[in-house]
């Protein structure tokens, strides 16, 4: 082994040197005669050094600071291999290491280095470390001091912000809406033309990945600013700082035991900020409603995520022989109950499993990243069944047909495996009578999802139609939901050799609905216009007549007796109550109107009573009726 002298050799910025490339030489600004430089050849280490434009030059010469450092001597490499091994460096003993500004892995490894001077017998490694100790000194000196005199003041600088993150230091994030905390990777500095400059935290955190409670990388940002700012001013900072750290611990821990309960399909109301994501993309979106909560769903529909053949992360074989990813393959109760015990005995580290979850939006219809604090059970709406006016018996008839569908769809076959399998029920009639209305409560009666689609959101494109619909019957099927297809007679339109497109859009939609294995409500305003195929292929169809004037008053009624009398004034609440009785509803009825126009001009009137601070009476939802429905007439023969 070579004998290295205990020195150290320090090399210099030659004139040269331009723009950040720099042509390292022996001699100092006063060049050293060639005897001493060459005394200079084999040492402990190496030190090179720069002018340092940050301070000023005095009587025209200007302060060096040290740009690097090469560590030469095997001794001191073995010794520093297990230490910054921790900080994700790798030394080889036969190898320089080579060390840079800011020289963070020696910077946050400074106490062992130090430690390890103080405690190591060796002679030759315990005076190669002393070197070591005293060019650190040097380097972090004056560093050292201005971080002590701002930690003491909870201050923090922009160009100094990386000495707060060593690797596994803990981060906490008041950022994306959501308080977490997570796991330091590493550390470095960027710029952006649109978001300028930034200190870029690689981080980690515990999520679920399908299969268990695992690391993934998170990425967390902190802009430039001037001066100094208070450490917990900014949206990413040390936990350590944290004033309520052991409060906000308990409150993570908490939170985390809830995230784990939604490892499978999951059906709730949600109510906040959701986010999206989209490669590099990311946007924010107000969410009020029901959502899904499906991780499979989500990495197999947004995410793209497939079951191939040649994948072979995950997978396992099937009965076929073939592979098939055990990564999409929802987990059973006991794997979930597994999952949850073993990180319950994790304690520590459930202040690292995220508050993310994902799922779909159904009301605006897009894969979202949801907060678990925002989502709430649902709140059904079994009222809404009792609100429909339709004869009973036929009512009872489709909600068990819907209710039973799993158990129903497997007694008669198609002669081809896998058709005919779908549950198809057309409602047609006028608007405003009632048929919207029945699927959304019979969703609701059954605790099914319900999946609101327009002809726009499928597109009237035949290139890429057969793969929305494709795509939606697909996601329908999974979450066992209904699907509720309003106004869809641009898909049902009787064919015509006079118009090819159309006729392309009815023969793809009317082939995907034949593989359909769900449920589907068809809306028309238009059945004499449906094409002969679609009503072969429908199993149940509801006729909507114009509401009779008997339907019109059992509407007035029901609608009216849901109006919270807490909304009125108190001193007219007694008056609205008693102030529509029979002989008004009787009136009210011979309005000719649908149901849609009855719970709108209700609304209207209500909403007009309430700013007035007077009672709803006959007059006042007459005179609500001629503004939101001018249109309709008073039948005043009907009784």
């Amino acid at each position: 082994m070579w004998k290295f002298r205990r020195s150290v050799k320090t090399l210099y910025a030659g004139k040269n040197s331009r723009g950040g490339n720099y042509d390292w030489v022996d001699s100092p600004p006063k060049t050293l005669s060639k005897k001493v430089a060459k005394a200079h050849d084999r040492v402990a280490l190496k030190v090179f050094k720069i002018p340092d434009c940050s301070k000023p030059t005095i009587s025209g010469r200007t302060p060096l600071k040290i740009h690097a450092v090469d560590i030469q001597s095997p001794y001191l490499v073995s010794a520093l291999k297990d230490i910054v091994k921790e900080e994700g460096v790798n030394l080889e003993v036969s190898e320089t290491a080579h060390f840079q500004e800011p020289f963070k892995p020696l910077f946050f490894c400074y106490d062992k280095i130090l430690s390890l001077s103080q405690s190591t017998t060796e002679a030759i490694a315990a005076e190669h470390l002393v070197l070591l100790v005293t060019v650190l000194n040097e380097i972090f000196g004056d560093l050292m001091r201005t971080l002590s005199n701002l930690k003491k003041s909870r201050l923090i600088s922009y160009p100094l912000a990386w000495t707060h993150f060593p690797h596994g230091s803990l981060v906490y994030s008041s950022a994306s809406e959501c308080a977490r905390v997570c796991r330091v990777k590493s550390t470095q500095y960027e710029s952006d033309q649109h978001e300028g400059n930034r200190l870029a935290l690689n981080c980690e955190e515990i999520a679920f990945d399908g299969k268990t409670f695992a690391w993934r990388p998170l990425r967390l940002l902190i802009p430039e600013f001037r001066g100094n700012q208070q450490v917990d001013s900014l949206p990413n900072f040390l936990f350590d700082f944290h004033l309520e750290k052991e409060k906000v611990e308990r409150r993570l821990r908490e939170r985390a035991v809830r995230v784990l309960e939604y490892q499978e399909l999951c059906y709730k109301e949600y109510e906040g900020v959701a986010l999206f994501t989209a490669g590099c993309k990311g946007l924010r979106y107000n969410v009020s409603g029901r959502i899904l909560i499906d991780h499979h769903g989500y990495n197999k529909h947004h995410e793209g995520f497939q079951r191939l053949e040649n994948n072979t992360a995950g997978n396992t074989s099937g009965s076929d022989g073939k592979e098939k990813s055990a990564y999409l393959e929802p987990l059973t109760k006991e794997q979930q109950k597994a999952n949850k015990e073993t990180m319950l005995a994790r304690e520590q580290d459930l202040i690292f499993v995220t508050p993310i979850l994902e799922g779909f939006a159904l009301k605006n219809k897009v894969w979202l990243n949801f907060f678990v604090d925002d989502i709430k059970p649902i709140n059904w709406n079994d009222d809404a069944y009792d609100h429909l006016v339709y004869h009973e018996e036929q009512k009872d008839l489709v909600l068990s047909f819907v209710d039973n569908h799993k158990r129903l769809r497997h007694g008669v076959h198609d002669v081809i495996i896998g058709k005919g399998q779908g549950l198809i029920v057309l409602l047609s009639g006028p608007p405003g009578t009632g048929k919207t209305l029945t699927a959304e409560a019979i969703a609701d009666k059954t605790r099914r999802p319900l999946y609101y689609l327009q002809a726009e959101d499928l597109g009237t494109n035949p290139a890429v139609l057969g793969s929305k619909i494709k795509k939606v019957f697909e996601m329908a099927t999974e979450w066992d939901a209904v699907i509720l297809l309003d106004e869809a007679d641009v898909f049902m339109a009787q064919r015509s050799p006079a118009d090819i497109t159309r006729n392309e859009l009815v023969s793809i939609f009317l082939r995907e609905l034949e593989y359909f294995q769900g449920i589907i409500f068809l809306t028309t305003n238009l059945y004499s216009t449906i094409d002969v195929a679609f009503r072969s292929r429908v199993h149940i169809h509801l006729l909507f007549d114009p509401l009779s004037f008997s339907s019109r008053r059992i509407l007035w009624e029901k609608f009216l007796a849901r109006l919270p009398a807490t909304e009125l004034p108190p001193a007219q609440s007694e008056d609205a109550q008693g102030g529509i009785g029979k002989d008004a509803l009787t009136e009210l009825a011979k309005w000719d109107l649908n149901g849609r126009e009855i719970k709108n001009s209700i609304k209207t009137v209500r909403t007009w009573c309430v700013c007035k601070g007077v009672g709803l009476n006959l007059s006042r939802l007459e005179s609500g009726i001629r503004v939101t429905a001018p249109q309709a007439r008073k039948v005043e023969g009907e009784a």
